[in-house]
């Protein structure tokens, strides 16, 4: 696995404490690493994924020789996919739109970093601001985006921001700071482009909350491009280093994918200061690694009983189908012993897996395979996002068999 990422990602402490190890699986080929590794920072406090340069180097190539495709061929348009447009995308657009509005004018230069296929762009626009630019790193969005002929969109990250300096009057980076390697350097790019006394929005996912909203074991880890955890206090504690001023904070939770599931959510502006501060971490910056304990222990339990179930499939050796071919089904198949099963068709209603992806070989299958299946089959429902849509699905269908969903 080469040598692992020693720094934190805040401080730049060496010494780093292993709350979790965690075999996550792996589509074939794949370029995404399949090991979870969850540290946290003896000095900060801070929650992150320790990655080896050679995982780092295969997480960048991931977004765009398979996150993109993916998610531009995803057949459930209506969810909350990167920059979409359908109404889960709009409710998260709107919370959005109602926390950063008393800090920004129609006729600020706005930034959108990480603006993917392109929908947040659309939402401001249609709000009356005239003057909007994004960036993102994944070439498929961008030229999704240029399509569309409305806005400036060029190849860029937070980490690299390709606009020169005092170039805008506010950035909104919204999920995305959590998928970065080094998110100081967003930090000191934001700072760089934008005027004096700017307006930084961020929005991540709230590691504090991450056992309060979602009951399949280890979700919010599964999203292996997720390698930073965040809570209020080490966000606060970047934005001072680089000379961030906190001017308001909220909590809620987004919908993603679908209405059945929802993200916690941390929303936080900035205003840029200039007036640097040093490290300073206090008590609260440690009551992170309590939560993030007891959300480990609440997965291994929840691991330790699907273990029990799928063994009993296993000995059994009932016909087995599998819809949903994502991070909760590699996580079971490795994790959780499905591999072991008698697994005789992989469904996924996504066009670009059903051509390009396979998992030990096996193909993935469109629902018409579930039309001759045996009565005595059982389907796993591993996509936790679309439940009722593919349960109804499945009524359609005919399908006799038993239905499960953990």
């Amino acid at each position: 696995m080469g040598k692992k990422q020693v720094h934190c990602p805040i401080c730049k402490s060496d010494q780093a404490l292993r709350l979790l190890d965690l075999d996550c699986g792996n589509l074939d080929h794949s370029i995404l690493y399949s090991s979870l590794k969850i540290e946290v920072c003896k000095k900060c406090g801070h929650i992150y994924n320790g990655l080896s340069p050679e995982e780092i180097k295969g997480l960048k190539k991931y977004y765009n020789k398979e996150y993109a495709p993916i998610n531009i061929s995803a057949s459930y348009k209506t969810g909350n996919m990167p920059g979409g447009a359908g109404h889960v995308a709009l409710e998260r657009y709107n919370q959005l739109f109602n926390f950063i509005s008393p800090h920004i004018k129609n006729d600020f230069k706005a930034l959108d970093v990480g603006c993917a296929m392109g929908g947040f762009l659309d939402y401001l626009h249609e709000k009356g601001l005239n003057h909007l630019t994004g960036i993102d790193l994944i070439k498929n969005f961008v030229n999704h985006v240029n399509q569309k002929g409305k806005y400036r969109v060029k190849l860029g990250s937070a980490e690299s921001i390709p606009f020169e300096d005092h170039s805008f009057d506010v950035l909104i980076i919204n999920q995305v700071v959590e998928h970065l390697v080094d998110p100081r350097k967003a930090f000191r790019e934001a700072k760089r482009v934008l005027v004096e006394g700017g307006i930084l929005y961020l929005g991540v996912p709230d590691a504090f909350r991450y056992g309060k909203t979602c009951s399949f074991d280890f979700y919010w880890f599964l999203m292996r491009d997720h390698l930073q955890h965040f809570d209020t206090e080490h966000l606060k504690l970047l934005a001072a280093m680089e000379g961030f001023e906190l001017l308001d904070f909220s909590k809620n939770e987004n919908l993603i994918l679908s209405k059945e599931l929802a993200m916690p959510n941390l929303n936080v502006i900035f205003r840029l200061s200039g007036e640097k501060s040093r490290l300073n971490v206090t008590q609260d910056c440690f009551k992170l690694k309590k939560e993030i304990e007891k959300y480990i222990t609440n997965g291994f339990s929840g691991l330790n009983k699907k273990k029990k179930i799928i063994h009993d499939w296993v000995v059994s050796k009932k016909p087995i189908y599998i819809w949903g071919i994502g991070q909760e089904f590699l996580y079971l198949y490795e994790s959780a012993g499905l591999k072991n099963c008698n697994i005789i068709g992989l469904i996924d209603a996504n066009p670009y897996k059903q051509k390009k992806i396979s998992v030990d070989g096996k193909k993935i299958m469109d629902k018409s395979v579930l039309k001759k299946a045996p009565s005595n089959s059982v389907l796993i429902i591993s996509a936790i996002a679309y439940i009722k849509q593919i349960k109804s699905t499945l009524l359609e269908l005919g399908y006799e068999g038993k239905i499960i969903s953990f």
